[in-house]
C-alpha cells in the first residue's frame, strides 16, 4: 500500500516528486498532478521545488524549479495558464479566444476551466484547497482554489456550474478530487470567520470550538458538502485527505511557516487534457 494511502500515487522522476489520483481519469486522456516541494533547488524556507515568483524566493532559482517540474511531468509549464488568485468566487473560461500564445496569467480570479487540449492549467497552494474536476464525457478540466474566503463563496461549485453551462457537464459524473489542504486538526479561526460559516445547515460539522473561543474549521469537508449537495456522487469524490501541516516534508503552509518577516514556497495542482 502507498504509505500515502491507495487512492494517491506517489511519482518520483529526476529527483522530483509528484502526486496523482489514479481514480481521476487515465493519463492518455488527461494529465493531472500535485507537486510537492521535493525536488528543486529553492533554500532556505522555501526549500525546494517552490513554484511561485511572488513570494520573497529568488526569480532564477522557481524558474529552474519550474523547468525540473515541467521535465519531470511532461507538461510544459512555459505554456501554462494560471490566474492572479484574489480568494474570490470569479470562474475563468480558458478557449480559444483567449488563449496566451506563450502561457500566462488570463486575470484575477479563483477557478480555471477548458476542454483545449495540450494545455496545462494550474493553481498555487499553501494551505488553501485545491480543486480538480475532470468530465470525462465531454471531455473538460477544472481547478479551483479554495481558502475559507473562497470556501464560503462556493467556488468549488461555481466551477462546476460553470462547467456545466460551457460544456454540457453533468455534476452526476464529475470525478473531483479534494486535493492537500490545511485540516481541521491544525486550523483555528476566530469568531469573525466562524460565523461566516453559519449560513450552512452543515456548520457544525465543520466547525469544533475549542477552549480558547477560536473554532477548529474543516475546510475540505465543507467544499465536500457543497459538492455534494450538487450532484457530485460520494464515488467519484476523492479525498486526499492530507494536511499540509502535518505533512511539511511535502508541502508549504502557510499558517504553519510564514510569519511578518518571512514567507514560504508554494505547490501547484496541474491539469492538461491529452489529444
Amino acid at each position: 500500500m502507498n504509505k500515502l494511502g491507495d487512492e494517491i500515487l506517489e511519482d518520483l522522476k529526476g529527483g522530483v516528486l509528484t502526486l496523482s489520483f489514479p481514480r481521476l481519469g487515465h493519463s492518455t486522456l488527461m494529465k493531472h498532478a500535485i507537486s510537492t516541494r521535493v525536488g528543486g533547488i529553492s533554500r532556505g524556507n522555501y526549500k525546494s521545488l517552490n513554484l511561485s515568483f511572488k513570494v520573497g524566493d529568488e526569480p532564477l532559482r522557481a524558474e529552474e524549479n519550474r523547468k525540473l517540474l515541467s521535465a519531470s511531468l511532461d507538461m510544459d509549464m512555459d505554456r501554462a495558464v494560471y490566474l492572479t488568485q484574489i480568494h474570490s468566487d470569479k470562474v475563468f473560461k480558458l478557449d480559444s479566444s483567449n488563449l496566451p500564445k506563450k502561457g500566462g496569467c488570463l486575470g484575477e480570479g479563483d477557478a480555471l476551466i477548458t476542454n483545449l487540449s495540450n494545455v496545462p492549467i494550474y493553481i498555487m497552494v499553501a494551505d488553501c484547497l485545491p480543486v480538480l474536476f475532470y468530465d470525462q464525457t465531454n471531455k473538460a478540466v477544472g481547478l479551483a482554489h479554495a481558502g475559507w474566503r473562497g470556501t464560503v463563496a462556493e467556488i468549488a461549485v461555481k466551477t462546476l456550474k460553470a462547467m456545466n453551462e460551457a460544456y454540457g457537464t453533468n455534476p452526476a459524473d464529475v470525478k473531483v478530487v479534494l486535493g492537500p489542504a490545511i485540516g481541521a486538526c491544525c486550523y483555528e479561526v476566530g469568531a469573525d470567520v466562524k460565523e461566516k460559516f453559519g449560513i450552512f445547515s452543515y456548520a457544525d460539522q465543520i466547525l469544533e470550538q475549542t477552549g480558547n473561543a477560536n473554532w477548529k474549521l474543516n475546510i475540505p469537508e465543507a467544499n465536500a458538502r457543497q459538492l455534494l449537495e450538487a450532484g457530485v456522487a460520494e464515488e467519484r469524490l476523492i479525498r486526499s485527505h492530507l494536511c499540509t501541516v502535518d505533512h511539511l516534508n511535502l508541502f508549504y503552509s502557510h499558517r504553519a511557516e510564514a510569519g511578518p518577516k518571512q514567507s514560504t514556497g508554494r505547490f501547484a495542482a496541474l491539469m492538461m487534457l491529452v489529444n
